[in-house]
């Protein structure tokens, strides 16, 4: 239940609007600069006052906000006067562009062009400089961070707060011509006391970027978006060198990138000669299970409408029909070249449609493909979607394949009044040459989310033959079987926030329903203090049938049978908000007629706005009767923030399953929003004779350079 202060709050603004300012002719546009000293800002009438959504939902915030919005016929402007009785506290460590906004005093806003309450445009800026945007998707089930818009902002840090001016060009956004109304709000989080303030929907059970809860800007008239064309031509230089053949070449390369804007609503975007030199690399994974992981896409191109290709909200990773991680990379891994991308996408407050077709280059034994995507969304009533799903071809191999299928999403936060409940379903078929019949998969859930009580259940069926071959899938001929349940009671005492209690039992049978996999995951306690402190204590039952011998490690066997183990485990993890945030967690007990023991250690550093990282170690010692090892992953990571627009950033890793150590450094200047060089150094050592033996290295320079018609 909502307290009545909460309740009253929400009451009081349901929906609240506003009514950004046009400048009048005759007055200077502001620039972006941090200062707030240009007359149209005297002259813009001042947004509603925020409330409470953390630590006491509806409250009065402890610091004032003063926000003010304006626009021409170009951009919309938006400035944000932070107010703090002491400025010396201001969390201000961040200052690159995508830089994490948790760890400083920030401020978060997000446009809903279309007013269909599902999708919208995300920017914030942290007190230091730092700049992040995103793509908000399917009421925030998806929000794709790695979307890059052209754009501007500045932050400053004065004896009154701080203040943070954004410029959002109507070049980047989408919107229809004559809506006059965008959906819209706004979030300051003051990080020293873990507190957040929003300008609609101050409830914590409702996220920020739930758009479906914004507020509503009125009387937007006359904007323009040109002809909507963005061509974006790149140069790339590289250098290889494989130190165990001696072989080493230089290549220089072009390609161009082009988005045309072809209504309001629809976008084409191109690709020739498709270069991801600037991809930065993956982070190395322990897996100790007989599933292949699953690592995220980061390459820009695949990332950018992202969530127009999504199904069925993204919420079951174990399935996915399409995955574009399988797009230009072969079985090993290898790089496939990419001669042609192009991808038409679009929304507007009926639908969204997503399609797309690459052409890879033959690479070793794999013909030249061209593979096929096409994506539907419908949207039904409030906030509910349902849709259909197609891919085809086979990136790595001769097959012809086609995955289809349709997914509903019902979503609602006034279950019961106020409360938040979805119910969801999909069916995918795999129609692949030479397979007849068990290729389907399907799955239904329910699920309760809320902040205090959290409650669900799902069940995914997936048949033997089932291969989607431009998507991921763990594990076929299983029915799988999914409870949760959560109770995060708010005690707001002096010093505890919030406590948890959480059970998760799941359940994996064979289509003769054998069970093959059992887990009952239970939290029996967890805890969050004020300042962001978390702590809990886990405790895992497991049973897992293996059908077939199982090398866990080289030389090292599971020998077929069933196993029932208990693990026991804690963690601890300080708050972002200090200058150094500590993580920790450790689990203990049988593990497959054995035990097993792994520990996790992380500290993040921010001394100063110039200097961030942070160092990974995690270790798994495992001793069974068929033999012992251990494996091992450190991670280093050092960004040099010379300015939001200029960071140098490197990884370091090592792992003892492979006894590689790769470093990846990467500088990335932006002379101006939209105009980019990247320079990146990737470099190899394998353990060998008691030293680290260079392996490859590879260099490449990238210049891309953004024109806009």
């Amino acid at each position: 239940m909502k307290s009545a202060l909460l309740a009253a709050a929400i009451a009081s603004q349901e929906t609240p609007t506003y009514a950004p300012l046009r400048i009048p002719e005759g007055v200077a546009r502001p620039v972006v600069d941090g200062v707030l000293d240009e007359p149209v800002w005297q002259q813009a009438p001042l947004l509603s006052e925020l409330r409470q959504v953390e630590p006491v939902g509806g409250a009065v915030p402890t610091e004032a906000t003063e926000v003010r919005i304006v626009y021409d016929d170009a951009s919309i402007f938006v400035a944000v006067l932070c107010r703090d009785c002491d400025p010396a506290t201001i969390r201000a460590t961040q200052r690159r562009r995508d830089g994490p906004l948790m760890t400083d005093d920030s401020v978060s806003l997000f446009f809903d062009t279309f007013l269909d309450r599902r999708n919208a445009f995300y920017f914030g800026v942290g007190a230091g400089g730092s700049m992040l945007d995103a793509l908000v998707a399917k009421n925030g089930a998806e929000f794709n961070r790695n979307w890059d818009g052209i754009w501007d902002a500045a932050a400053r840090v004065t004896s009154e707060g701080w203040i943070a001016e954004f410029e959002i060009p109507f070049e980047t956004l989408s919107f229809p011509a004559d809506a006059g109304r965008w959906g819209f709000n706004v979030q300051r989080r003051i990080r020293r006391r873990n507190e957040q303030a929003r300008w609609s929907s101050p409830d914590p059970n409702v996220d920020f970027d739930w758009v479906a809860n914004a507020g509503t800007l009125t009387g937007l008239h006359g904007m323009k978006q040109a002809l909507g064309i963005d061509v974006v031509p790149f140069a790339v230089d590289t250098y290889a060198r494989d130190r165990g053949t001696d072989r080493e070449y230089t290549n220089g390369n072009a390609g161009l990138d082009l988005y045309w804007r072809m209504t309001p609503s629809f976008k084409l975007s191109l690709s020739a000669n498709t270069d991801f030199a600037e991809t930065e690399v993956d982070e190395r994974q322990v897996n100790l299970t007989r599933f292949p992981l699953f690592f995220p896409e980061k390459r820009r191109f695949f990332l950018e409408d992202a969530s127009n290709f999504v199904f069925a909200q993204g919420e079951d990773a174990s399935v996915l029909p399409f995955f574009s991680r399988r797009i230009g990379r072969d079985d090993s891994g290898d790089e496939i070249p990419i001669l042609l991308a192009s991808k038409l996408t679009g929304r507007n407050d009926e639908c969204s449609l997503g399609l797309l077709e690459v052409e890879t280059d033959s690479h070793h034994d794999v013909e030249r493909k061209h593979l096929l995507v096409g994506r539907y969304e419908q949207n039904l009533f409030e906030q509910s979607t349902a849709g259909l799903i197609f891919a085809h071809g086979d990136p790595t191999g001769d097959a012809r394949s086609s995955t289809y299928g349709a997914d509903f999403n019902y979503r609602t936060d006034a279950w019961l009044g106020d409360d938040n409940f979805r119910v969801g379903g999909w069916f995918l078929r795999s129609a692949t040459d030479g397979v007849d019949g068990r290729d389907k998969a399907y799955s239904a859930r329910v699920f309760y989310p809320n902040d205090e009580v959290e409650a669900g259940f799902g069940v995914t069926m997936i048949e033997e033959q089932f291969d989607p071959l431009l998507g991921f899938v763990p594990r076929v001929g299983v029915k799988e079987y999914q409870w949760q349940a959560a109770y995060a009671p708010r005690l707001n005492t002096e010093r505890v926030r919030q406590i948890f209690f959480e059970v998760e039992p799941s359940v994996v049978t064979d289509f003769g329903n054998r069970t093959q996999t059992s887990e009952l995951d239970v939290k029996p306690f967890g805890i969050e203090t004020q300042e962001g402190d978390e702590a809990a204590l886990h405790v895992r039952r497991v049973y897992d049938h293996l059908d077939d011998d199982f090398e866990i490690a080289d030389g090292v066997v599971i020998p077929a049978d069933g196993y029932r183990f208990t693990r026991y485990g804690g963690s601890i993890e300080t708050s972002s908000g200090r200058p150094f945030t500590f993580e920790a967690g450790v689990n203990f007990g049988r593990f497959y007629g054995g035990r097993e023991t792994s520990y996790s250690v992380a500290l993040d550093f921010r001394p100063d706005p110039l200097v961030t990282g942070g160092v990974d170690f995690e270790q798994e010692e495992v001793r069974l009767p068929g033999g012992s090892f251990s494996v091992r992953v450190t991670r280093l990571r050092v960004n040099l923030q010379f300015s939001p627009r200029l960071v140098w950033s490197t990884l370091v890793q090592h792992d003892t399953e492979s006894d590689d150590l790769g470093l990846n450094s990467r500088l990335r200047w932006i002379l101006k929003p939209g105009r980019e060089m990247f320079a990146v150094v990737n470099q190899g050592w394998f353990w060998s004779s008691d030293r680290f033996a260079q392996t490859e290295t590879q260099l490449a320079l990238k210049v891309g350079y953004t024109l806009r018609f």
